[in-house]
């Protein structure tokens, strides 16, 4: 049985053989009973076989089935980071940093920090981390026009061209959009940043068992949430934990029941035939889970102002229902790393 290197081979050094050799083998045994040089074959050392179900116009597609799903549905991650800054200098740490795959697999990052001097007091900086596949190591984007410091990753403004080197293939952004971080006139400061961006913003609307309708911020670790109805237990799941983060870029999508949804550009949705999707990633049209049937996506826009992030944890159940007006959307909760 010829592999696919020898397939290869002679179809490159002999065109002739190789097309002769394709007539021959379907033709064997009688009319449409012949084996095919293409598709009965062998895996070879240097080339393999790719299942047809995993091409669009004979290149391979992630959007298919017979693609692994490694990579094609973007990585979501847990921790954060934090900084102390002097007059001419910014430290970030972090911890307990895991990057959570489609596959189901996870990256645990190590404990770390990056130490960037050289600055000037008094001023913002943005930062973009990201973890890196091929040197396995958070890695931060640096040698920009505009990048300062020593070493030189702070950014003197947020860019599109490093939000772009951010996210490069081989690469998961480890932060929402720019890290800000800012020196001191005089003494020490600190902050945090990074971390999920998979959150509700301030305000949005939960069915809490209790009190009924509620926003998301006035709750408290201990009560209970409406979420899908599941055969060996009630409709409702605890919070485990609840935080509340500053941020400033959020997704706002409309649906086709009338209720709408702000959320961080990571957070984490259900579609109805069960992947999941970053908000940040959704579509027109596509179709999701509501509390009374299935709902599609009419809008959505972009709102960058000052607001508040809502990080919340559940258990046993990692979903629950939210809403602009009413909790009438499914949507997953965040599972923190610590």
């Amino acid at each position: 049985m010829l592999n696919i290197s020898q397939i290869e081979a002679l179809r490159r050094t002999n065109p002739q053989l190789y097309e002769a050799m394709q007539r021959l083998a379907a033709a064997s045994l009688g009319p449409n009973q012949g084996w095919s040089i293409d598709s009965q074959i062998t895996d070879g050392t240097n080339f393999a076989r790719v299942t047809s179900g995993a091409l669009t116009g004979n290149r391979i597609d992630p959007t298919k089935p017979g693609v692994l799903m490694k990579g094609s549905v973007p990585p979501t991650w847990s921790g954060g980071f934090t900084y102390v800054s002097t007059t001419s200098s910014i430290t970030w740490s972090w911890s307990g940093l895991t990057i959570s795959r489609a596959d189901g697999t996870s990256t645990s990052v190590a404990n770390g920090s990056l130490a960037v001097a050289g600055l000037t007091a008094g001023t913002t900086y943005y930062f973009y981390p990201y973890w890196d596949d091929v040197a396995l190591a958070i890695t931060w984007v640096g040698e920009n026009a505009g990048s300062v410091g020593s070493p030189a990753n702070a950014q003197s403004a947020k860019t599109n061209v490093a939000a772009q080197q951010q996210a490069l293939q081989g690469r998961v952004p480890l932060s929402q959009g720019a890290m800000m971080a800012a020196t001191t006139s005089s003494g020490t400061g600190g902050g945090s940043g990074g971390g999920s961006g998979s959150c509700l913003r301030s305000g949005m609307v939960v069915q809490a068992k209790e009190r009924g309708n509620v926003k998301i911020e006035t709750c408290k670790v201990g009560e209970y949430l409406c979420c899908p109805c599941h055969t060996h237990g009630e409709p409702w799941t605890r919070i485990v934990r609840l935080e509340v983060r500053d941020a400033d870029t959020f997704i706002r999508l409309h649906f086709s029941n009338d209720e709408s949804l702000d959320v961080t550009p990571h957070h984490i949705f259900t579609l109805a035939d069960g992947s999941p999707m970053r908000a940040e990633r959704l579509c027109l049209s596509d179709v999701l889970v509501g509390r009374f049937g299935r709902i599609t996506i009419r809008k959505i826009e972009v709102i960058v102002e000052e607001g508040k992030k809502v990080t919340v944890s559940c258990e046993p159940y990692h979903q629950f229902f939210a809403g602009c007006g009413a909790a009438s959307i499914l949507t997953h909760n965040y599972t923190f790393s610590s």
